[in-house]
């Protein structure tokens, strides 16, 4: 008899440590959900920026073949125009020359002029060398005149064509310091967009990891359980139907694949929208096993039926009950908000049966 109490009494002491290390790993299976949620979160918003900074490229890229376009157009520019001014400045040079020879010839046909006038000049005559002379004066102050007048024009025609030089190369200089900015910018963008992508694989492999390490903890929780001895689960509720936790658009689907980068991710759960501070209720009667902040769920509170199921309520701002708490059905037990990863207020969901997720709407009130 006595060895038979002791037998017994091994065999229950046994029972409760298998229990304990069944909910130890349920907590960790809890963790690694969460931890897969918060990677992948981080995944979406890699691919976001990756996606934003490849954007940026093309649009920096753009942006510099209009400059590389705008730089051969004002260095074609400017080349016709070194021509022109080079152009005018000989003429201007030609056009001096032949002032300088015409105020020459101007001046030695005067000084001939005053000797004729002073061999002459107590005699009444005229000679004929008088007035070829004077008409050669004449015609010379025409030429020169001329002449004087095509220099300005062609000097002036130099200050414009100057000033048009300095306007396309300063436009020029302008266009090159672009180029140089958005080369600039285009390797920070390549860099930033490589070590992205870098971050997208190592976030790819932890996810992959992460999958597995939850595939085989559920494994083993299922393992365990299956060996624990533990009377057969009822799998009854309090009623048919379990009550909703709020009420509100459901904005995540159970089983809702998010695809990032060949991995895909499981929603264990559905998201409800509500007003944040909208009031939470157990859906059915339990011990409240877990109550305080958790990774990506935020505020979460999980209850155990004790009938094989297990409800997750997370994404909460406050939370009313503590561990160890026997709730009831409809009670309040927290209020929503948007703590951990969620993107909005809402509440995350779960129901699992053996430690499993399944999909709860079959099990909701209409």
């Amino acid at each position: 008899m006595r060895k038979t109490l002791i037998v017994m009494i091994l065999i229950l002491f046994a029972i409760v440590l298998c229990a304990d290390e069944i909910d130890d790993r349920v907590r960790e299976l809890q963790r690694l959900k969460t931890e897969l949620e918060s990677t992948e979160s981080k995944v979406r918003e890699t691919a976001a920026k990756k996606k934003s900074t490849q954007s940026e490229i093309q649009r920096t890229s753009s942006l510099k073949r209009i400059t590389e376009q705008n730089q051969k157009k004002y260095q074609s520019e400017q080349q016709i125009v070194r021509d022109s001014l080079s152009q005018v400045q000989r003429q201007i040079q030609i056009a001096s020359e032949k002032l300088d020879h015409l105020h020459n010839a101007q001046n030695d046909e005067l000084n001939i002029l005053l000797r004729v006038d002073y061999s002459y000049k107590n005699q009444d005559i005229s000679h004929r060398d008088h007035r070829y002379l004077k008409e050669l004066i004449r015609h010379n102050k025409r030429s020169i005149d001329v002449l004087g007048g095509h220099k300005v024009s062609l000097e002036l025609a130099q200050r414009i064509t100057s000033n048009q030089a300095a306007r396309i190369s300063h436009n020029l200089k302008n266009e090159k310091q672009k180029n140089t900015i958005y080369n600039k910018q285009i390797r920070n963008l390549t860099n930033q967009s490589q070590k992205l992508t870098a971050q997208e694989t190592a976030l790819q492999a932890s996810i992959a990891k992460l999958r597995k390490d939850a595939a085989d903890l559920e494994n083993l929780i299922n393992r365990l359980m299956a060996e624990s001895g533990k009377e057969p689960s009822s799998y009854e509720f309090t009623k048919a139907k379990i009550l909703w936790p709020v009420r509100g658009q459901i904005i995540r689907n159970f089983g809702q694949e998010t695809r990032s980068y060949n991995t895909s991710v499981v929603s264990n759960g559905i998201d409800i929208a509500v007003r944040e501070g909208t009031k939470v209720v157990a859906v059915d009667k339990g011990e409240v096993v877990f109550s305080d902040r958790y990774g990506g769920q935020g505020k979460m509170i999980i209850i155990d039926h004790q009938n094989g199921f297990f409800s997750l309520y997370g994404f909460n701002s406050d939370l009313v009950v503590k561990r160890g708490d026997t709730v009831s059905r409809g009670q309040m037990i927290a209020r929503s908000g948007m703590t951990g990863s969620a993107t909005q207020a809402s509440l995350h969901f779960e129901l699992r049966k053996d430690g499993a997720a399944i999909n709860p709407l079959p099990y909701f009130e209409r």
